[in-house]
């Protein structure tokens, strides 16, 4: 049920299925779960963790907000048997949020919650009183508001800070108070609303002066020749020269600027004068902690006050992942300050980390192994809420059997099969030459996953280029530079068959096409799937040029999509030759119409495997077949980088290494969040090359509220504007937030900023994610079919035919070698 967004690697397939929130556990007997992973946790701080490796601690000593069960007879759903939908139940919480939004306006104007708004902006949260710390220490409000305060503070930087200001869940504040001091390039809009200016003038007559920055590319298509043509008020499209895609200077100041777009626009130019020039600006510095919307309101309850609305089912949603708390003491203790930077030593061992969940942390040895078992300290042991009705034999069970998990670190395929087979692994995932063998067997489950692996290619310039100036770079014979060109991606995104490398790298995975993958789902209450939409059709069909008019549905037009377009491909690397020529990217010497250079990719892998060898060899492969009688026959090599362990996403995205098939995890049940990882900087793969505030998107859409008559309108925003739109966020008057815009108009802006992000190329869809495991004969799953939002049910429905004695004598009988 994760929301909090991870950063996911293509790996070699390894167990993944068990994701369970709530437990018990036997008291009499020994249940032990081994699990191997490839790499390991090594910082599971939840205030400063970035990958989904370094999550992985998170489900077994963590309890959230709010949890999500399968529905029973203890825990039934109105018109849906047993197990066939989901309840959400308070977990850390005491009951569900009670909307506070009027009164804490009344009494609090600081918040600024939206005069209009009566209610989705202010919460009560009652908490749990039974929970603890695993030494029994009492977890109140105070253990919120401090925990909040250190995630937020200014001077620590921490990097899962802006999940609460950047996402769905966007605390009132908190962005001001976090980032206080540091200066940044923003829209005039952003600032206009960070300052609270009542209109354009009250803004301009503060910053009017000031140099207004643009991208005249992303705006104009060109850089407007003030020397050649001064301005005298009116606009002379022939005053347009080339420009770089790239924030500038314009040289005139910020009332100049909107002057020349209301001439420039039209009625377009007030509006897109606030979204697509930025100015210099420094958060105002002196920000107290108190102006931010999470306050103690009783020992047991906090009052959680939102900029941007979010109520009902989303609400339960963001709370039912990333519990923010922190043990006070130990907190404190695992800081320390070397000069202007904060370093924190929290949740990376077994000593410090404290648990609140059902297990704890016991040992942990680095790039090696971790063990938990069952805290006594947790209160569902004994709360009596639980526990599940077994839909075969329909006996009440506790929840969480599992009495301890161990996990270690192996990183070949071949040796996790070997342990499988001996008994010595809970689970094992099927690799490409095992599928003959297994993949009938009565033991093999299939999961889909939420990622859609991407391969994304390096696009920050100035990293690339100080890389090649640098001493052991050798660029008459390689060259990083070409991988920016747009040709060049475009052509390498029709050079590989996405099924065909699915099948020979990952067979359990499946092609991707887009962004957003299968298992998202935009209507969670239905079931009903995003990408079977019509409006995601058409994307994917739109994206690979497929003429829907020559098939006879649009189904069969996107059945007949593969990403595989040779000859179109060829024609792309030819153009990018000439464009690279032209730039001096690469030379051709002896003008045969080859490259001199060959374009070096770094593929950045985080453990070195097996299977990363045979990912680069096929991206290779199919390479060589593809530029074949092309300037780059020959020309283009992946080549792997040396193991960055769970530093991989800072070396993308610092552009130290140049591509990877990443992807990202989290929040399947709402897929509309996504938008704001491929537009907020504070996420995004590509933010150092890719500005996503300075790219417009023009859509008809109904911008009435829900219930309302119909309204369309033509709308121009940013991506940025209309992710955060989307999102909950009044823009310029408009909001398609959840409970605010109709569903239809919310799914149309969705497929239309998939559709304007895979634009770019940044992004070269590869890999839909899935698994297919074998699962030891120890223990089964009590829910066995795989539901879209519960999955299995996780740790919670998991159960044994055996304990850890009986086990071992059963694999013992069988001469220590067993059969699936």
């Amino acid at each position: 049920m994760k929301r909090f967004f991870s950063l996911t690697l293509a790996a070699a397939l390894m167990l993944s299925g068990c994701t369970g929130k709530s437990g018990a556990a036997d008291d009499t007997e020994s249940f032990t779960y081994r699990d191997s992973v490839v790499t390991l946790a090594a910082n599971w701080n939840p205030h400063t963790y970035e990958t989904a490796d370094d999550s992985y601690p998170d489900e077994f000593i963590r309890s959230q907000l709010y949890t999500f069960i399968f529905n029973d007879e203890l825990h039934p759903m109105n018109g849906r048997a047993p197990y066939e939908g989901y309840v959400i139940l308070p977990e850390m919480a005491a009951s569900v949020p009670v909307d506070v939004t009027e009164t804490v306006k009344r009494e609090h104007p600081e918040f600024r919650i939206p005069a209009s708004a009566a209610s989705g902006y202010a919460y009560t949260i009652d908490l749990n009183p039974a929970a603890c710390w695993e030494d029994g220490t009492p977890i109140n409000a105070d253990t919120y508001v401090y925990s909040m305060g250190q995630l937020l503070d200014p001077e620590r930087l921490n990097y899962r800070a802006s999940d609460f200001y950047a996402g769905e869940l966007s605390i009132a504040g908190a962005e001001l108070y976090a980032n206080q001091g540091r200066s940044v390039k923003l829209p005039a809009g952003d600032v206009m609303a960070n300052e609270a200016h009542a209109d354009i003038a009250a803004f301009l007559a503060v910053h009017g002066d000031a140099p207004a920055l643009i991208n005249w590319q992303a705006s104009f298509g060109g850089r407007y020749d003030f020397a050649a043509h001064p301005w005298n008020s009116i606009y002379e499209a022939a005053a347009l020269v080339a420009a770089e895609d790239a924030l500038t200077d314009s040289t005139l100041t910020l009332r100049q600027m909107h002057d020349f777009f209301i001439k420039a626009a039209g009625e377009e130019g007030e509006s897109r004068f606030l979204s697509e020039v930025s100015l210099d600006w420094s958060y105002p510095s002196g920000v107290e902690f108190s102006s931010v919307g999470l306050y103690r309101s009783g020992e047991y309850q906090i009052t959680l006050v939102l900029d941007r609305s979010l109520a009902g089912f989303n609400l339960l949603y963001s709370l039912s992942s990333g519990n923010w708390i922190v043990y006070p003491e130990l907190y404190e203790k695992c800081l320390r300050k070397e000069g202007d930077a904060w370093f924190s030593t929290y949740n990376t061992s077994a000593d410090t980390t404290v648990s609140y969940g059902p297990y704890r942390m016991v040992s942990y040895q680095s790039d090696k192994s971790m063990r938990f078992e069952k805290n006594p300290a947790w209160y569902g042991w004994t709360d009596g809420r639980h526990r599940y009705i077994d839909p075969v034999d329909g006996r009440e069970y506790p929840m969480y059997q599992t009495t301890a998990i161990e996990t270690q670190v192996v990183a070949e395929a071949a040796t996790r099969k070997m342990m499988f087979l001996r008994g010595e692994l809970a689970s094992y995932s099927l690799q490409s030459e095992d599928f003959a063998a297994y993949k009938s067997s009565e033991f093999a489950h299939v999961t889909p996953g939420e990622t859609l692996f991407f391969l994304i290619l390096n696009g920050y310039r100035k990293a690339i280029e100080n890389r090649e100036a640098s001493g052991s770079f050798d660029k008459s014979s390689a060259d990083l530079e070409t991988m920016m060109l747009k040709s060049f991606r475009q052509a390498v995104a029709l050079t590989y068959d996405k099924s065909e490398f699915a099948a020979a790298i990952s067979p359990a995975r499946s092609a991707g096409y887009g962004l957003i993958g299968d298992a998202y789902l935009y209507d969670p209450a239905n079931g009903l799937r995003y990408r079977d939409t019509d409006a995601a059709k058409r994307v994917l069909c739109d994206f690979y040029s497929v003429d829907v008019s020559r098939y006879p549905t649009l189904d069969a037009a996107v059945g007949s999509i593969t990403g595989y377009a040779p000859e179109t491909a060829k024609m792309y690397y030819r153009r990018a030759f000439e464009e690279a020529l032209a730039a001096g990217y690469i030379t051709d010497a002896d003008g045969n119409g080859v490259s001199d250079q060959t374009v070096t990719i770094e593929y950045t892998v985080s453990t070195d495997s097996d299977f990363m060898t045979k990912t680069i060899d096929y991206l290779n492969e199919k390479m060589r077949e593809v530029t074949v009688g092309t300037p780059f026959e020959g020309k283009i090599r992946f080549v792997k980088s040396a193991p960055y362990g769970t530093e991989w996403p800072n070396k993308l995205k610092s552009g130290l290494s140049d591509t990877v098939l990443g992807g990202w995890n989290g929040s399947a049940l709402n897929p509309f969040s996504l938008t704001d990882l491929y537009t907020n900087p504070a996420y995004q793969y590509d933010a150092k090359w890719f500005d996503a505030s300075g790219v417009r998107l023009t859509l008809t859409v109904n911008t009435a509220k829900m219930g309302e008559s119909p309204v369309m309108r033509d709308v121009t925003m940013s991506l940025a504007q209309w992710s955060d739109a989307l999102n909950g966020e009044t823009v310029r008057d408009y909001n398609f937030g959840d409970g605010i815009a109709d569903v239809e108009t919310r799914l149309e802006i969705l497929a239309a900023m998939e559709g304007a992000v895979l634009q770019t190329y940044n992004y070269i869809p590869m890999l839909q994610d899935a698994s297919v495991s074998l699962l030891s004969k120890q223990l089964y799953y009590v829910v066995d079919d795989y539901n879209p939002v519960m999955g299995r049910g996780g740790f919670a429905y998991l159960r044994y035919n055996y304990d850890d004695g009986a086990w071992a004598d059963y694999v013992a009988s069988e001469g220590g070698e067993l059969r699936y």
